[in-house]
């Protein structure tokens, strides 16, 4: 029998996983870039100037950019190792030396190029918003801070794949070598989750602990102690001035005066009740709805017209256009309740203990609904459920869905409500075919609908059935739409897409999960009827779910321009 070539038998010859793995060890090119994340990353950092849900500032513009693009080069890395373990060859040098020159000169030539589009990228998205147009040392300043925040990320992943390819080497002296690599990976994995989790975040909370303890402690310039019987921390207030906390303070110690409602109405007006618990007013969340409650029976909040109870935002804030504009629509024959379960800001309750919120949310209602249906059907006050963003999330957490709501409550109201809330989520994945996510129609409006703007607010009318929920969302509401699916799934937001969403948005795996989170950041400093801020549409809304009587569009109009006038908190 002829003896096989020697070409054949390399051909045939088995791969040399030891010697693949030695060819990426740290010595003279362990610091060379490599072709193929170079390549990945130059296509994701191209694509993260692609326009977003919300206008972009160039410096998260260009952090965005530079995150992608170590993103991607570490997937092209990735998969560079994959293939040269599994194939074992190399190409021509001749080929690589080509391909690296098309990389040297097409990298610089397409990050110049992508920046100044996406400078008209994001000029559209502000026309759109009426905000106005970048200019051209924006380009300049996003670029250099893409190369500085993607330098950084690309070092600090080649030191954790040099940590990998370490550990790797050294098991594969007692183990097959295939098996030390998925060792390592495993072994430097664990450590960096042990130094994230029990260092990193644990520093973290200790730290933003700290600072937003203290500033729970202060009071703002314009909070008020009141004096009157009819507010928590008043004059015979079974709950203390002091443990309402500094939004506590913020939202008892103002709002409309009995006089200004006059004013407004025409009509002799009540003085509105407020109640607030804080977290030092009690020292649990069950406590201190309870506490609440026998504060709503002191102030007499049970024998008013309307008793709205609110799930705060993470700090315990509350948005005063929300909360005037009920009391100045029912004249002040109002009582609203609500209660602090955090003192973080939404983001960081959310990362660290967002399952305060729900709890928050269902003691307060529960406390308060056991309260309320003892009283004769006649004499009750409506019962209405508010909540903005984490607020919103923590809300719907008494409820199971749209007939307990409708059981239970005279009216809802949850505005930015964050995708991951319930039944906000049930409701638009079950919502009527041909109805779009971003504004779902559910079992034909009958109990739940969804608005964006006056005019989403005005067609509901003739769909209600009983007790109303209403959720107000925007296309352009990162809020709302961001959750992790984005980094794999395209969302069905975009399909089709809402007026306010860039025509030449588009989804990219990765990329647009991290423009969406960006977005988050400038989700309320946009205006009005975009992003996260419901403003605009506050007075309508209340008006559709609350009912008031004898109430007209030009009541409404007048009212918004008196919430139109307050500044941003």
């Amino acid at each position: 029998m002829a003896k096989k070539s020697a070409s054949s038998q390399r051909k045939h010859r088995p791969i040399n996983v030891r010697r693949q793995l030695q060819k990426l060890q740290p010595h003279d090119a362990s610091w060379r870039l490599n072709f193929t994340g170079i390549v990945v990353g130059l296509v994701f950092f191209c694509v993260s100037h692609t326009p977003s849900l919300l206008p972009v500032a160039p410096l998260f513009q260009g952090a965005i950019a530079g995150i992608s693009f170590a993103v991607g080069y570490g997937l092209g890395v990735a998969l560079s190792w994959t293939v040269r373990l599994l194939v074992g060859k190399e190409l021509p040098a001749a080929v690589k030396s080509a391909a690296w020159w098309l990389v040297r000169i097409a990298t610089p030539v397409l990050a110049i190029a992508y920046s100044i589009w996406a400078a008209s990228w994001q000029n559209s998205v502000r026309s759109i918003m009426g905000e106005p147009a970048l200019v051209e040392r924006h380009i300049a300043e996003s670029l250099a801070i893409a190369v500085v925040v993607g330098t950084l990320c690309v070092t600090a992943g080649r030191l954790i794949a040099w940590a990998i390819r370490r550990v790797s080497t050294f098991v594969s002296k007692w183990i097959p070598a295939r098996l030390s690599i998925g060792v390592g990976i495993v072994v430097v994995g664990v450590v960096l989750y042990w130094v994230y989790s029990g260092i990193l975040v644990t520093a973290f909370v200790k730290v933003t602990n700290d600072i937003y303890r203290n500033n729970n402690a202060k009071t703002n310039a314009h909070a008020t102690k009141p004096q009157d019987m009819l507010h928590a921390g008043g004059n015979g207030s079974l709950i203390s001035w002091d443990s309402l906390g500094r939004q506590g303070r913020n939202f008892i110690g103002r709002g409309p005066s009995q006089q200004q409602i006059t004013d407004f109405s025409g009509i002799p007006a009540k003085q509105p009740i407020r109640v607030y618990a804080g977290l030092d007013s009690a020292d649990a969340p069950k406590s201190r709805a309870q506490l609440a409650v026998r504060e709503l029976k002191r102030t007499g909040a049970f024998e008013r017209k309307v008793l709205c109870v609110i799930t705060p935002t993470g700090t315990g804030w509350i948005e005063p256009q929300s909360a005037d504009s009920l009391e100045y629509m029912w004249n002040g024959d109002t009582a609203l309740v609500a209660m602090q379960y955090s003192y973080l800001p939404s983001w960081i309750s959310f990362l660290v203990d967002q399952q305060n919120a729900v709890e928050a949310g269902q003691e307060l209602f529960d406390a308060v609904y056991q309260e309320w249906q003892q009283i004769p059907s006649g004499e009750r006050p409506k019962l209405i459920v508010y909540g903005l963003s984490l607020g919103a999330y923590g809300g719907q957490g008494a409820f199971s869905g749209a007939d307990d709501l409708q059981n239970r409550t005279d009216g809802a109201l949850f505005v930015g409500s964050p995708s991951h809330s319930q039944p906000w989520l049930r409701f638009t994945e079950g919502r009527d075919a041909g109805s779009p996510e971003w504004q779902p129609v559910y079992q034909s409006g009958r109990a739940v609908q969804f608005a964006a703007n006056e005019k989403d607010i005005a067609a509901t009318q003739s769909r209600w059935q009983g007790s109303r929920t209403l959720y107000l969302q925007h296309a352009s509401d990162p809020v709302v739409w961001w959750n992790t699916k984005l980094i794999l799934q395209k969302p069905g937001w975009l399909a089709p897409r809402g007026d306010d969403i860039s025509p030449n948005m588009r989804w990219y795996p990765f990329v647009t999960f991290f423009q969406t989170s960006a977005d988050q950041l400038f989700a309320t400093s946009v205006p009005a009827g975009h992003g996260h801020n419901y403003s605009d549409v506050i007075v309508a809304a209340w008006a559709t779910i609350t009912q008031p009587e004898q109430w007209n569009h030009e009541k409404t109009a007048h009212l918004q321009q008196i919430i139109n006038s307050y500044a941003i908190e």
